[in-house]
């Protein structure tokens, strides 16, 4: 089968919750013995000749495209997507250059499926030919993630009202644009519940993401720690989350274990070194910036924080945590996705960060009680999210994507 991938992220390293869907759905696609091809428009300006070799390396030879993303102006972006009435990334993501080289790479690959990562490159839909299948893999329902971040009162003032009116603007988009798609391709059953909700003519399938082989061999390195750990790309809402914690949770663990250590990694952009700043002034707060090997990072620690407040997609750093063998903590909604977990076996679920702050205490204080859930969650994940297991379901997923377009 002759399958082409359409990204937003060059698919590698699968570092991110873009790239690693993207990235893994290729490789084992490769090691199935399918034809790839590559066509990406991205904004990204780090090391991108070079990932993108690499990731070139899984398709055939001259198959693939890689299309920079022109600077423009946010708020001349913005202007432009109100005019007319799109959502602010589809129109940032509209390409003409992009559109004109990407319909020539389908000509030329004649591909029998077309993989669509993300929501703002479904735009590109109308270019495909009818008799080939097309797979849309958003991760989760963006409506419902604004639905989320509302209801936890994420936004105030002007900018309430504008996820409010992006949130109309996006699902209508997701109920009449998904129902062309041979397949919407979601992390979780919640998010393709709500998505045939919105309509019930979507078809979805349901393929949560793995776990990086890597850190399933390093429990030597995480049972029985007791340091904490952060993981995240520090901007937005993950900047919201840590400040949050570092305010309203860390005095608590401070005050009975004061010799706790606090480990926030991620990449260190302009955003984050304020908060950086601040950090610096707090006792115990280590920010380690960027770390390329996720396994790396988890060493020496034995308690993943993951303050994400959403039911919606699956949150890879819980997951990812947990196959390392550390004990995670995190709202009740935060592990929603992760379906073979189960609260107080795997992890902690907690109501607001107060009672995170409390559990941090007694899981450092714990031994016993910290190991136990540390080498539960271990093989849970081991169990139930290896990459290698999904193999046989993206096949599947594409294969059915082409039938349904031969049955046309």
């Amino acid at each position: 089968m002759k399958i082409l991938f359409i990204t937003n992220q060059i698919p590698f390293p699968p570092d991110n919750g873009v790239r690693i869907v993207s990235h893994h759905a290729m490789r084992l696609m490769h090691d199935a013995g399918h034809e790839l091809a590559l066509a990406v428009l991205t904004e990204e300006s780090d090391n991108i000749d070079l990932r993108f070799k690499i990731a070139s390396d899984f398709c055939q030879n001259g198959m693939t495209l890689l299309t920079r993303l022109p600077q423009r102006n946010r708020l001349l972006i913005q202007f432009f997507a109100i005019l007319k009435n799109r959502l602010f990334f589809i129109e940032r993501y509209r390409n003409t250059i992009f559109r004109k080289e990407l319909k020539v790479l389908i000509d030329r690959f004649k591909p029998d499926v077309i993989h669509f990562d993300l929501i703002p490159m479904t735009q590109y839909y109308d270019l495909i030919p009818l008799d080939v299948g097309t797979i849309a893999s958003i991760n989760d329902s963006y409506a419902l993630t604004l639905e989320n971040s509302l209801s936890i009162g994420y936004y105030s003032k002007l900018s309430k009202l504008y996820r409010k009116i992006q949130l109309r603007q996006t699902s209508n988009y997701e109920s009449t644009t998904y129902q062309n798609f041979d397949a919407v391709h979601t992390m979780t059953e919640i998010d393709a519940c709500y998505l045939r909700k919105l309509n019930p003519k979507i078809k979805t399938t349901v393929i949560s993401n793995g776990i990086d082989p890597s850190l399933t061999n390093i429990t030597s390195d995480t049972y029985g720690y007791s340091d904490v750990i952060f993981v995240a790309n520090l901007v937005a809402e993950n900047l919201v989350y840590l400040q949050h914690f570092l305010e309203k949770s860390w005095p608590i663990v401070l005050d009975k274990c004061p010799d706790a250590k606090l480990h926030v990694v991620g990449k260190l952009n302009p955003e984050a070194m304020a908060l950086k700043a601040q950090g610096e002034n707090i006792k115990g707060v280590i920010f380690l910036g960027y770390v390329e090997c996720l396994a790396d990072a988890y060493r020496g620690c034995g308690i993943s924080i993951v303050p994400v407040n959403k039911n919606c997609g699956i949150v890879n750093k819980a997951i990812e945590a947990m196959a390392a063998g550390l004990a995670v903590i995190g709202f009740n909604k935060t592990f929603t996705g992760i379906k073979h977990a189960h609260k107080d076996e795997h992890f902690i679920a907690v109501a607001d960060y107060i009672c995170m702050g409390h559990a941090v205490v007694d899981l450092i204080q714990d031994d016993l009680h910290r190991k136990k859930i540390q080498q539960s969650a271990h093989q849970m994940a081991i169990k139930h999210y290896s990459w290698a297991s999904r193999s046989k379901s993206y096949s599947e997923m594409y294969k059915d994507a082409k039938q349904n377009k031969s049955m046309c």
